[in-house]
Parts: C-alpha cells; sequence; structure tokens
C-alpha cells in the first residue's frame, strides 16, 4: 500500500511498503485505517490534532489543581513541572505553525498565485481513498 500522494507530513518518493504476512490481518487493517487517516498524512490536520490534545492535557492539568499539593510535596512535583512546561511550549509551536500555514494561504491568495493556493487547499481537504 503507497503512502497517499501529496502528503505534509511525509516524504512520498517510491520505497516498497508491504503490508503481507507475517502481520496478522488485524495488525494490517491497523496500518490501512492509520494511513487512510489525513491525520496522520495531512500538515493542517495533524497540527489541528496536537493542538487539541495538548490543550486538553494543559486543561486537565489545570482541572485537577491542588492548591496544598505544594505544601504536602510529591516526590514528582519537578518533574511534573517540566512536563507541563514542555507542553505548553509544544502547543505554542502549533499554534505558531497553524497560524503561518493560514497567514501563506492568505499571502498566495493576495498574490494572485491561485494555483499553489489551491494545492495547499486541496492537500488540506483532501480525502483519502
Amino acid at each position: 500500500m503507497p503512502v497517499h500522494e501529496p502528503n505534509d507530513l511525509f516524504n512520498t518518493t517510491f520505497r516498497l511498503f508491504s503490508l503481507q504476512s507475517p502481520i496478522r490481518k488485524d495488525k494490517r487493517e491497523a496500518a490501512f485505517r492509520l494511513l487512510s487517516d489525513k491525520q496522520f498524512a495531512e500538515l493542517p490536520a495533524n497540527l489541528e490534532y496536537f493542538r487539541d490534545r495538548y490543550g486538553a492535557i494543559l486543561k486537565e492539568r489545570y482541572g485537577n489543581f491542588d492548591g496544598l499539593a505544594s505544601v504536602r510535596g510529591t516526590p514528582y512535583r519537578r518533574v511534573q513541572r517540566l512536563h507541563y512546561r514542555y507542553i505548553g511550549r509544544q502547543l505554542t509551536d502549533v499554534e505558531a505553525m497553524l497560524e503561518y500555514i493560514a497567514g501563506l494561504d492568505k499571502r498566495l491568495l493576495s498574490r494572485g498565485d491561485m494555483s499553489q493556493a489551491r494545492s495547499i487547499n486541496d492537500t488540506r481537504d483532501a480525502t483519502l481513498d
């Protein structure tokens, strides 16, 4: 099964990708589902997924906030703080990339370069068979 083209996440030059035995049927079907999901094949959809996922992680942190945790202490407090700081930075990066892509679409449209803007939007909106 070839990786779908055009594809914003992977290099789509031809390389043999075979899902035959010894892979079991359920593993093959899972791989087909994974490769057919536009979240894993299109950059804007992938970035939106991670924006939502990172946002949910941070929301969960503040939803479970324990005001006395700093008084009681925990052996993992520093690691937890580093983890959430990292997630916050990743969320910022993803949002910046999404803004860049949106701005790129607008710049291409304003320049009148409809063919490139159309190909970006087609890539974003294409459904994979």
